[in-house]
């Protein structure tokens, strides 16, 4: 029995050593820059003293990184990290934490439960957690705010000294911009990749990076992964910008081709001898559609309509002087050496047609993204009369959703609202503010409203539509929005190079989410291949059928009041004269018996 039991304990200690031993704690490379990017940026933005901007913060994050890179051990990393806490100096205790928040809380977003990882040693996790319960409050030195209250860098320096051939530099503009997501960025929830995970996958690509080309890719891909349509980074050696590459046309993926939609400078088109609707097949031999799926890691956007809007940039991201196409126009298929442009040789001309204008006698069209504040009352006066109006807001707006809202709603209502950060708990957001637009009109526009949106429609298109689309009887036609919403904050990564994001949250008065859904239409049209090559406009066209089957429904409606009117006027007719028979049969009897 005695032999038995001391087998069993050997065999435990043995089990349990070999948990402790397993790969799965052993200290890799990839996770000693993991943790020291989180600890660093958590420290950044929590530690009352780091927070004053009392160190060079940077410098720090390539000192712990050189000092950190022979350990093995989480306790080894675990116990240099709570040196590193100590020697920063001793906190004074935060009266202000424990107070109530003066916002309700945004539940989604944050999450410091890695701080008590149990990999951690005890002495670490306490250390953490003391940070957070007393948290810098006041005046930060490295947050600043927009003019929303959206979060905003400040004093963060972006040295040309920085050198993608240094290790531990190369490292620098992963360990800020991962923070700035990972503290700040309203929509990390609805991104499809965990934002942890995104650490982890990116830290090897850029330890590997062998260029400064490479450099600025690994950058851009980082960037793409938070999935915001307004998250541009467009650097000047991504851009080849000293070298012609500008395609004369515009294109895109349309049907699950590469297809060209537009027509930029029509002599230099006649001259490459493209064509709308032509499709793209192959560019310098690679098949167009399958270059464009591979290179979307490179496409900031929020949803895949935006991704393929942006097609140009996947197929021609390594565009020299020229690029060799195989089209297929119609049955026939041939291949055609196309000219790189420098932008001001395209020389594209601006829309020259009336910002607003009669389609029918009873339909009016709107462009909104010409039209001007001041000219919405002259505009609304003109259609105030028709029986629909189409506003097109495939396009940037300037503005004029509450001017024309005033005409078209009833009364003053609810349309959005928002989150912000709450910058006295970084990480967390909370609810603040809400827009309205309206206001009391008993005389306020009763014929159809139709909103044409696809996937230009962004940003402050997307808010114009939510204000517009709170109107009586409003149909949206078209196809997927943008799905980028909110003020956009811009900062900087290194060396004068920026990017951007969506900087605060917003939403519909329910707590729907505009963000990577974009504004849902009413009626989906998709655009076609042989539409684009016979130059329709099948969003317009569909809007124009539905304008027409509106008036139709306006007309027999009309009818039938009018028909019900003159039916009720019979029957007061008929009433009058049976009173009127009634009266004089009454008089007539009043005389006989007064005669009597």
């Amino acid at each position: 029995m005695r032999k038995f039991l001391v087998l069993a304990i050997l065999t435990s200690f043995l089990a349990n050593n070999s948990i402790a031993q397993s790969p799965k704690d052993e200290l890799s490379e990839v996770d000693r820059i993991y943790y020291t990017c989180k600890i660093w940026g958590y420290l950044k933005y929590y530690h009352p003293l780091v927070a004053k901007g009392l160190f060079d913060w940077d410098q720090k994050m390539q000192n712990v990184l050189r000092l950190t890179s022979d350990m093995k051990t989480y306790e080894q990393l675990s116990g240099y990290y709570a040196r590193w806490i100590y020697n920063i100096g001793q906190m004074p205790p935060c009266k202000k934490c424990n107070k109530s928040a003066a916002y309700e809380p945004f539940p989604e977003n944050f999450d410091l439960s890695w701080t008590q990882d149990p990999r951690f040693t005890d002495q670490l996790r306490r250390s953490l957690k003391e940070i957070e319960k007393n948290r810098f409050q006041g005046n930060h030195y490295y947050i600043g705010k927009g003019n929303v209250n959206q979060f905003e860098p400040k004093n963060e320096p972006i040295g040309a000294d920085v050198s993608w051939k240094n290790e531990y530099q190369r490292l620098l503009p992963l360990f800020r911009y991962w923070n700035y997501i990972e503290y700040f960025f309203p929509y990390k929830y609805l991104m499809d990749q965990s934002w942890d995970d995104v650490l982890k996958e990116m830290i090897p690509k850029f330890l590997a990076v062998n260029s400064t080309f490479e450099w600025h890719q690994v950058m851009l891909e980082m960037v793409v992964k938070i999935s915001d349509t307004h998250a541009a980074f467009d650097t000047p050696v991504l851009q080849k910008v000293n070298k012609m590459h500008y395609f004369p046309a515009s294109i895109g993926v349309v049907e699950g081709k590469i297809v060209v939609t537009k027509i930029l400078n029509e002599e230099l088109c006649r001259k490459a001898n493209l064509e709308v609707g032509d499709v793209i097949l192959e560019v310098d031999g690679r098949k167009a559609i399958e270059l464009h799926e591979s290179r979307k890691k490179y496409i900031w956007g929020s949803n895949d309509q935006v991704k393929n809007r942006h097609a140009y940039f996947s197929i021609f991201m390594d565009a020299e002087e020229s690029a060799t196409l195989t089209i297929q126009r119609g049955t026939y298929t041939f291949n055609q050496e196309i000219p790189m442009y420098g932008y001001s040789d395209l020389n594209i001309r601006k829309d020259s047609s009336p910002k607003w204008k009669m389609l029918t006698d009873s339909i009016g069209y709107v462009d909104m993204g010409r039209l001007v504040r001041g000219e919405v009352d002259k505009m609304m006066a003109e259609l105030m009369d028709k029986a629909v109006i189409i506003f097109d807001i495939r396009n940037y707006p300037k503005g004029t959703y509450r001017d024309i809202a005033k005409y078209l709603k009833p009364e003053s209502s609810v349309f959005a609202k928002f989150t912000r950060p709450d910058f006295s708990y970084p990480g967390k957001f909370v609810w603040s503010g809400e827009s309205t637009c309206g206001e009391t009109n008993e005389d306020y526009y009763k014929g159809k409203v139709i909103l044409l949106v696809n996937s230009r429609t962004q940003s402050h298109a997307e808010f114009t539509c939510m204000c517009l689309q709170t109107a009586p009887n409003v149909v949206i036609i078209g196809s997927q929005t943008s799905g980028a919403d909110g003020n956009v904050t811009r900062f900087p990564i290194i060396q004068r190079l920026y990017t951007y994001i969506s900087g605060i949250g917003v939403y519909y008065p329910d707590g729907g989410e505009t963000q990577r859904i974009g504004i849902v239409p009413d009626i989906e049209v998709l655009p076609t291949v042989d539409g684009i090559r016979s130059g329709e406009d099948e969003i317009l066209n569909k809007a124009i059928d539905v304008a027409q089957e509106e008036i139709s429904m306006q007309i027999a409606k009309a009818k039938l009041e009018a028909q019900a009117k003159l039916d009720s006027m019979s029957i007061d007719s008929l009433d009058m004269n049976r009173m009127l028979q009634d009266t004089v049969q009454t008089d007539t009897l009043s005389i006989k018996e007064g005669n009597n």
